[in-house]
């Protein structure tokens, strides 16, 4: 290598038309196999392709840090951004009647500030991340028909809340609300497809008291917090992960969210899309994600891949947090820059641009990926410079509108 470098190296000084790369080794033009120089300041993620929106799920903490490189990354690259933990009920609903708001507008009013296009809003129903006053609910000295109401009570207090803060409070420069859409209800289903129950960290404290209506209730209730704040063009999405490995998911997902189709509130269907978490490993076969991906473009919602990383470990080693070997790590790479540039791929491919809602990466970097750094799934690496994936997702983006 170090021979064909000092060549191209001789080629370039003669003709000054080389780029080189981090370790000033030249860079040849791309001619037929593309090169991925680990240098390119050029490709801009959010300029890949004008129909897919690319964005990050962003730690308000880090970014708070003026002029980190977490910071500019996000702003250079990305042209929306979902709240990695900020929007959750309980860092906001932190008591029954007491609502977190100013203190957690850190990645809005960023979104605001330097112009993105949209903010996708996480989560307002889920069975995880849940105040102390929901939880208590269960061992609270009442008939399991009292629970139930206190529960939508709280349930529609939430949304009401939650949905009429953000429309009102962040507005782009046309005067529109920033925060377009929302997970409205968050992985109802285990990997069977059947619908949580159990008092377990798995269960639902929503189905166990309310039942499967809930789902339904909290669509409801999320159409009419849109309209009752004047904004009707708010997106209201089911999210989950799974359709890529469980068929039996994948279905009761799509048959849900055909059932929710048909219902209305002030005119409009109570959901606009299905957000495909993709949280996949190195490993998954492109023919799923394809399969996953086009079952839910045949909803006719808008598809979303609303949570993408490719983890290097398998479930086993990340549970176990295993420290896989060069090796190892060299080998599956190969697997996971494919793979990143087979779901860019996919999705337009598969979703024609009308029911496209674009790809959001779940992090930005391996130093704050949800699975650790040692999972090594992310497009940047520790000290957020371009890893080969990013190239590769850059390409598989490219190919087509």
């Amino acid at each position: 290598m170090r021979n064909v470098s000092v060549t191209l190296l001789a080629v370039c000084m003669a003709v000054g038309a080389c780029k080189t790369d981090k370790l000033n080794n030249p860079v040849p033009e791309d001619t037929g196999e593309k090169y991925h120089t680990l240098a390119d300041p050029e490709k801009i993620l959010k300029e890949s392709n004008a129909n897919v929106l690319i964005g990050a799920a962003v730690s308000a903490t880090q970014l708070a840090e003026v002029g980190s490189a977490y910071r500019e990354t996000v702003k250079k690259q990305y042209n929306c951004i979902t709240a990695e933990n900020d929007m959750k009920m309980n860092a906001l609903n932190t008591s029954k009647y007491v609502w977190n708001f100013a203190a957690k507008s850190t990645i809005p009013q960023f979104a605001k500030e330097f112009g993105f296009s949209r903010i996708h809003g996480h989560v307002l129903v889920w069975h995880r991340a849940l105040p102390a006053h929901v939880t208590d609910v269960k061992t609270a000295n009442a008939s399991n028909t009292q629970k139930r109401d206190t529960l939508l009570n709280m349930m529609r207090r939430h949304i009401n809340k939650t949905v009429a803060y953000y429309t009102n409070n962040f507005k782009n420069s046309s005067g529109q609300p920033l925060l377009k859409s929302w997970d409205v209800v968050n992985e109802a289903y285990d990997d069977a497809g059947v619908l949580r129950t159990g008092n377990g960290t798995e269960g639902s404290i929503w189905m166990n008291y309310i039942g499967e209506s809930y789902i339904e209730t909290a669509f409801r209730y999320a159409r009419q917090a849109a309209n009752a704040s004047n904004n009707p063009d708010l997106k209201l999405f089911y999210n989950d992960y799974g359709h890529e490995y469980s068929v039996a998911k994948r279905n009761a997902i799509y048959n849900k969210v055909n059932e929710l189709k048909a219902m209305t509130e002030g005119g409009k269907s109570i959901i606009d899309g299905v957000a495909m978490q993709m949280h996949i490993r190195y490993n998954t076969s492109k023919a799923n994600v394809e399969a996953a991906i086009l079952k839910m473009k045949q909803t006719g919602l808008k598809v979303f891949i609303a949570e993408l990383d490719i983890n290097l470990r398998s479930a086993t080693e990340q549970t176990a947090n295993t420290v896989l070997s060069a090796s190892e790590i060299a080998t599956r790479e190969i697997l996971q820059k494919q793979l990143y540039k087979d779901v860019a791929d996919a999705y337009t491919n598969i979703v024609p641009v009308n029911q496209r809602w674009g790809i959001t990466l779940w992090n930005v970097g391996d130093g704050d990926s949800a699975w650790g750094d040692g999972a090594r799934a992310c497009l940047y690496d520790l000290t957020y410079f371009r890893k080969t994936n990013f190239y590769y997702f850059f390409d598989g983006l490219k190919i087509r509108l």
